[in-house]
């Protein structure tokens, strides 16, 4: 929440590695949990006013049909290998990031736009594996002039991954994951007590760490260790993916 990383993204390797969830009801699971902390989080920002309005609606205008798509297609790719890729990416990604920041002189430039490419690859992605769009939308969403301060670049990333991810929970329920999730459904509750409860807390305090950020420099800094680590528990998730 406090780096505008989806929340499935920690979430689904517990799933898989410590309960042992097939991955089909692991992603869905993961992003459902997330769904609650990110809801917090939007909340909390709608009450803080830290987050910018015109900028997510054109980010979700493209990005929710494509995370539609990508959830329902999901079931019928090699999440493993896909899992694996970007996991890979994304430690690559954290590297650069870390790199040009440390190197960065004064402002870098600001722009007006919405990255079509990115919204699209973001939220399919989302669909595909749970996790994307707030990823790849962050550094465009840090840079844009609406952005008024890491903390408000971040509330505005919270409330597109919220919708994101809602429509990419939405695009997962095919019938073969639904009679999974029937079937493991006892468990999922017993999940559920625990888990809802923290996120629901942490919802609220991830913004207010966010805030707490003093430069972009230090937002993107910070977001690139926790890059880093998302890369690590990625590559993990495919390796446990049967």
């Amino acid at each position: 929440m406090s780096a505008g990383v989806s929340g499935a993204t920690l979430w689904v390797p517990v799933y898989l590695l410590w309960l042992r969830l097939d991955a089909p009801v692991a992603f869905w699971l993961g992003l459902f949990t997330m769904l609650f902390g990110f809801g917090s989080g939007v909340i909390r920002n709608l009450r803080d006013g830290t987050f910018d309005g015109a900028l997510v609606r054109r980010y979700l205008l493209i990005a929710m049909p494509a995370a539609l798509v990508g959830g329902w297609l999901s079931g019928s790719v090699n999440q493993a290998f896909i899992v694996a890729l970007f996991g890979a990416f994304l430690i690559l990604y954290a590297i650069i990031i870390a790199g040009r920041t440390l190197h960065m002189r004064g402002d870098i430039d600001r722009h007006d736009n919405v990255p079509v490419a990115i919204a699209i690859l973001g939220g399919a992605l989302t669909g595909l594996i749970s996790i994307g769009i707030g990823i790849l939308a962050m550094p465009s969403v840090l840079r844009h002039r609406s952005s008024r301060s890491p903390g408000a670049a971040i509330g505005s990333l919270v409330m597109i991954i919220f919708f994101t991810s809602l429509a990419a929970t939405i695009g997962r329920m095919r019938p073969s994951l639904i009679s999974l999730l029937r079937r493991d459904s006892s468990q999922m509750f017993a999940i559920a007590i625990w888990s809802v409860p923290g996120v629901v807390i942490g919802g609220q305090i991830g913004p207010r760490l966010a805030q707490m950020l003093p430069s972009e420099r230090h937002t993107r800094l910070y977001f690139s260790a926790v890059l880093l680590v998302v890369g690590v528990l990625t590559l993990a998730r495919a390796a446990a993916i049967r």
